[in-house]
C-alpha cells in the first residue's frame, strides 16, 4: 500500500507505505478521521485528489457495515412466523467455503461449538470471528479490520489476538484500525496515529508509543454534561419500588439451556452491572426483561411490580423503558434522519410514524446538541458513521429520561473520550436519582462505582451447579 499528497476535505495524508510482512493498527479518535481512512480503503471515499495511490486490489473487510449487511439478509429470509418459533438463521457453518481446511482455523479462533449454531444465534463478537474465518478461508491476503474487540469478552479477545498473530506466517497482511488505546494490540509491528485528519506518527509500534503521550491530540468527547444535568433537574425524582423481581430465572436458547437459578431483584436506584463470557445468555436476560423474549412468561417475573403473562400490555411497559443494544444498532435499517430516530424514543419504534409536537421537536434537539450533532439533524442516520449512530441511540434511549435504562455494551466503537462522556453521564442520571441502570459490559473499566450490584452471569451455567444467589457480588 502506498499513499503520497492525498487531499480531501477531511483527510489529509502526507505519506504512508505498508511492505509485505508488516501488520498494521490504526488508532485515532470517533472524529479524527479514522472513519474516512477506511473508507478510502474501501473505494468509497468520493472525491478526492493523490498524486500516489496505491491499494489493495482485493481487500477483505471486517466492519459493522460488513455485519450489517448480513444481518439485513438474514432478517430477509426470516422463517419464524412460518416454524412457528425463532428461526436461529442460517446454520454458522455455511458460511466457510465447502472443502476447505477448517479444522486449525476453527481451533485457533475458539469456535468449535459455535458452527453448530445458527447466525442469529452467535453474538456480535462470535458473529465477527465466523466472517474472519471466511474471509481467510477464500484466500484473503490482506485483510482490514474495524474495532475487532468490540463486544469480546476477554478470553476472546486473547484468542482472537492468537488467531491473528498466527495469520502472519500464512502470508496474511492485516490491517487493524481501533478507537481505544487500551486495544492497540501487542502482536502488530506498526502502528499509525491519526488527529485531525492526518498522521501525527507512523513506524514500528515500538517507536511511536515512545513518542505517543507528547504527540497525540487529547480528542474531547461530543457529550455536553450541561445539557444532561439541566434536563434531569426538570424531571421528577425517582420514587422507591420494585423494577425488575426475577425468581429462580432461566433462560435456553437453539435447545441449549444458558442459565438458571437466576434470582434477580432490582430496586429502584439499584444500578446493576451484568457480566460475562460470550454466549452464556446476557443478551437473552436483557430481552426476558424488555419482553423481546418469549420465556418472559415462562419465568416468573415482574417488571415494574406488574407480573408477566397477567394480560398487561407489553407497551405500558417499554413506555418506562429505555433501550441501547447491538440488536436495537442493527435494526435501524431503515430510512430516517438523525432527529427521527431521536423521536422515536418516544414511541418505542424502530422509525418514526407518529406526529410529534414542537415541544417534542424541541427536546430532541436539545439530546442532539448533547452528543454534539444538532447541526446534522436532518442528515439521514444511515449516513453518520458508527460511532455517531451509536451516540444517535443512546439520545434516543434517554430523551424520556426512562424509569429503566437497559445499556447493552452502549460503548462499542466509542473512543476513549466519549466513553468517558457517557460514564460520566450515567453518574449525573444516578446522583439525580432519574433512572435506575441496567448495564452490560465486558470492559472492566467500566466498572463504576455508581453500580449497587454486579451480575456475574456465568455463575448460572448450568455446568457450574452453583447454588441461587452465588453470581451476585458487591460492588464498591
Amino acid at each position: 500500500m502506498q499513499i503520497s499528497n492525498l487531499r480531501h476535505p477531511n483527510l489529509h495524508i502526507s505519506v504512508f507505505t505498508t511492505a509485505p510482512g508488516e501488520t498494521w493498527c490504526l488508532f485515532g479518535a470517533n472524529d479524527s478521521g479514522i472513519d474516512e481512512f477506511f473508507t478510502l480503503l474501501a473505494g468509497e471515499l468520493g472525491a478526492f485528489d493523490a498524486d500516489v495511490l496505491l491499494l489493495p486490489e482485493h481487500p477483505a473487510f471486517l466492519t459493522f457495515k460488513t455485519q450489517q449487511e448480513i444481518y439485513e439478509e438474514e432478517l430477509r429470509i426470516d422463517d419464524s412466523d412460518y416454524l412457528d418459533c425463532p428461526d436461529p438463521g442460517t446454520p454458522a457453518r455455511a458460511f466457510l467455503p465447502p472443502g476447505s481446511d477448517q479444522s486449525s482455523l476453527i481451533h485457533d479462533f475458539a469456535m468449535t461449538e459455535s458452527l453448530d449454531k445458527g447466525y442469529r444465534q452467535l453474538s456480535s463478537g462470535q458473529s465477527r470471528k465466523l466472517i474472519l474465518m471466511r474471509e481467510i478461508l477464500l484466500g484473503a491476503t490482506e485483510i482490514l479490520i474495524q474495532n475487532p474487540y468490540d463486544g469480546l469478552d476477554e478470553n476472546s479477545c486473547r484468542e482472537l489476538d492468537k488467531a491473528l498473530a498466527n495469520l502472519q506466517g500464512h502470508n496474511v497482511q492485516i490491517l487493524v484500525a481501533v478507537n481505544n488505546r487500551s486495544d492497540i494490540p501487542l502482536w502488530c509491528s506498526h502502528l499509525a496515529v491519526l488527529s485531525q485528519g492526518t498522521i501525527l506518527l507512523q513506524g514500528r509500534r515500538e517507536d511511536v508509543l515512545k513518542n505517543f503521550e507528547d504527540a497525540h491530540c487529547k480528542e474531547k468527547g461530543l457529550f455536553h454534561p450541561n445539557i444532561i444535568e439541566s434536563s434531569t433537574r426538570a424531571a421528577t425524582c425517582i420514587n422507591h419500588g420494585e423494577i425488575v423481581n426475577l425468581k429462580h430465572g432461566f433462560a435456553s436458547f437453539g435447545g441449549n439451556l444458558l442459565f438458571q437459578h437466576l434470582d434477580l431483584l432490582i430496586n429502584e436506584g439499584d444500578h446493576t452491572l451484568i457480566t460475562g463470557p460470550n454466549g452464556c445468555g446476557k443478551s437473552t436476560l436483557l430481552h426476558i426483561i424488555t419482553g423481546d423474549n418469549p420465556k418472559c412468561y415462562a419465568n416468573d417475573l415482574c417488571i415494574f411490580g406488574i407480573k408477566r403473562g397477567s394480560g398487561e400490555s407489553i407497551w405500558d411497559l417499554k413506555r418506562h423503558m429505555g433501550i441501547v443494544s447491538p440488536e436495537i444498532h442493527r435494526s435501524h435499517h431503515i430510512p430516517g434522519t438523525a432527529l427521527q430516530v431521536v423521536l422515536s424514543g418516544l414511541f418505542d419504534s424502530i422509525g418514526l410514524y407518529s406526529r410529534t409536537t414542537t415541544e417534542q421537536q424541541k427536546t430532541a434537539r436539545q439530546w442532539l446538541d448533547w452528543i454534539g450533532l444538532a447541526e446534522k439533524a436532518s442528515q439521514p442516520f444511515r449516513r453518520f458513521s458508527f460511532a455517531q449512530q451509536r451516540l444517535i441511540l443512546i439520545a434516543r434511549a434517554l430523551i424520556k429520561l426512562p424509569r429503566l435504562l437497559i445499556l447493552d455494551e452502549p460503548t462499542q466503537g466509542l473512543d476513549d473520550a466519549n466513553r468517558e462522556g457517557l460514564l460520566n453521564a450515567l453518574n449525573s442520571l444516578a446522583e439525580f436519582r432519574i433512572c435506575t441502570i441496567l448495564y452490560v459490559s465486558h470492559r472492566k473499566d467500566e466498572y463504576r462505582p455508581l453500580f449497587r450490584q454486579q451480575i456475574r452471569l456465568e455463575k448460572y451455567r448450568p455446568s457450574t451447579n452453583c447454588a441461587p444467589g452465588s453470581g451476585f457480588a458487591c460492588l464498591p
